[in-house]
């Protein structure tokens, strides 16, 4: 399958039309999505993706990635669901590349992407992982959504916010910050972050937000994080309580509690070889023979 017809496929899976919120659970619970528009904003324009592709019969690999169209800008969800489907392609089309390398190639195309239709004056944050079935794991960040991490010592932000105050502020931080110096359709100074996590292998548990969830006070934000419940449940308390505090934007979750273990059990994880499947937190959408693994094609 031509992966510009794949990347097509996927911009218009993610305009669909769809509620105003839903919490999805993946992978038996252990992966779950949130996404809600909030009390203020008349659109959604956050956008958050699971995706899994089965390269071979014995390799695969996971990315979770979510994407918040810059409001007050041109077309924010557009500019989200074509920097989600741009990433996504590219990651696939480029299996040869480190992960790390991979990652920062796929924000370079989407930045390109968006900027040629845009020429930044729309865009998008986004921050996302991949994780693959030998083990390796690797995470990337443009903009003021965030990627925090849960270790032994509770809950810290990994992520650096690509603002003024966030360049200069603590990272453990959870505060709202103004001012995007660079997002996805930038243009070509954009310099994408390889996000730095020491020991991932210790993580208890992965999240990405968008800053709809930042309005939440730092220590209530990190308590509700630390509790013992189900990736969906810890989804839906955010964006709950992300409404409590005014809902003045759109507020997407994406929590990992047990991804280090996803192919653990590689016959409950396989999809067919050559699949791309994406989740949402409203549906899913597969593309079944959209890879040719190497050797056979």
């Amino acid at each position: 399958m031509q992966q510009d017809v794949i990347k097509e496929h996927i911009q218009l899976w993610l305009s669909r039309t769809v509620e105003n919120g839903a919490v999805r659970g993946l992978f038996e619970s252990s992966i779950a999505m949130g996404c809600d528009i909030g009390n203020i904003r008349p659109e959604n324009q956050d956008r958050v993706v699971c995706v899994q592709v089965q390269v071979t019969a014995s390799s695969s690999f996971i990315i979770g990635i979510l994407c918040d169209g810059m409001g007050g800008m041109a077309s924010g969800a557009n500019c989200a669901s074509l920097s989600i489907a741009s990433f996504i392609t590219s990651c696939v089309n480029n299996l040869e590349l480190p992960v790390a390398e991979r990652l920062i190639k796929a924000v370079e195309e989407a930045n390109a992407d968006v900027y040629s239709i845009y020429n930044s004056n729309g865009g998008a944050t986004l921050s996302a992982f991949l994780y693959d079935s030998d083990g390796q794991f690797e995470a990337v960040n443009v903009g003021d959504s965030r990627i925090y991490a849960n270790f032994a010592h509770g809950i810290k932000q990994y992520s650096i916010d690509d603002t003024f105050a966030g360049q200069n502020a603590d990272a453990a931080g959870v505060q709202l910050s103004k001012g995007l110096l660079q997002y996805v359709g930038v243009g070509p100074d954009l310099k994408a972050q390889i996000v730095k996590l020491p020991k991932f292998r210790n993580i208890k548990r992965f999240i990405l937000t968008s800053d709809g969830a930042h309005y939440i006070e730092a220590n209530t934000f990190k308590q509700i994080l630390n509790q013992k419940l189900s990736a969906s449940e810890l989804c839906s308390r955010l964006i709950q309580v992300s409404k409590w505090c005014g809902g003045y934007d759109n507020t997407s979750i994406f929590i990992a509690n047990d991804l280090l273990n996803i192919f653990a059990e590689p016959e409950k994880s396989s999809l067919p070889v050559g699949t791309v499947k994406l989740w949402d937190s409203y549906g899913e959408i597969q593309f079944v023979g959209a890879i040719v693994p190497a050797g056979n094609g």
